[in-house]
């Protein structure tokens, strides 16, 4: 960089210098133009603690009216009518509706549409597998009523007995199998002549093991299946 570069730099920066000092000057003197280097000082008064304000300064308003209005209620809202009668609610009568108690009525049992009911016995250990058991009536054991054995609820017939064939008039036994156990489901039921169920065949469902201990009380070779006429 030559000198005459040089030398116009430094007037630049000279001007700046003094341009940030003169605003710094007239900042001072506007915000305080009681400042010692303001020459032309304005005059201050001696109790004054504010410039350019009197030290009691109030703001008057340049107007004033010249009727003051007052705002003065004259009006007082008094009854002029006195009620002789005092209102009196009387309540509405309302229709009270009042329902009956509820009665749980059992409804009657649905008749059975079978003329013999089931009444089942217990199953036991035996030496063999047997289904037995009595059909009786009002008067007592009834003799020559069907039972039939079979494999199915009112089919798979294995066999057909009259009650009274063998020791007494309402009893049939149903030899499955005469020594040892044969297990198996069975059905029993009463038929008329011509075969129709007289009696419920899912009632009288027999289930047999081979369960060999006789102490065992799920033992079941020996079934009893009894039959009563409603």
């Amino acid at each position: 960089m030559d000198e005459t570069q040089e030398g116009f730099q430094i007037a630049t920066l000279v001007v700046v210098v003094m341009i940030v000092l003169v605003v710094m000057y007239y900042l001072m003197i506007f915000i305080n133009p009681q400042v010692a280097m303001n020459p032309l000082k304005p005059p201050v008064s001696p109790t004054a603690t504010r410039p350019g304000l009197p030290p009691t300064w109030t703001p008057t308003p340049t107007f004033t009216p010249t009727n003051t209005p007052t705002a003065t209620p004259t009006f007082t809202a008094t009854p002029t009518e006195t009620p002789t009668s005092t209102p009196t609610n009387t309540p509405i009568a309302t229709a009270t509706r009042t329902r009956p108690p509820r009665t749980n009525t059992p409804k009657p049992p649905t008749p059975s549409p079978f003329l013999y009911s089931v009444i089942r016995g217990g199953c036991f250990h035996s030496g063999g597998t047997y289904i037995e058991g009595f059909v009786t009536n009002a008067s007592g054991e009834e003799a020559g009523v069907r039972v039939r054995l079979g494999t199915s609820p009112g089919g798979g017939e294995i066999a057909t007995i009259i009650t009274g064939s063998d020791r007494s008039p309402g009893h049939y036994t149903f030899v499955i199998r005469a020594q040892g156990a044969q297990p198996g489901t069975w059905y029993v039921w009463i038929v008329d002549a011509t075969g129709k169920p007289l009696s419920d065949p899912n009632a009288g469902r027999v289930v047999t093991n081979d369960i060999r201990n006789p102490d065992d009380p799920n033992a079941c070779w020996r079934a009893e299946v009894n039959f009563g006429r409603r």
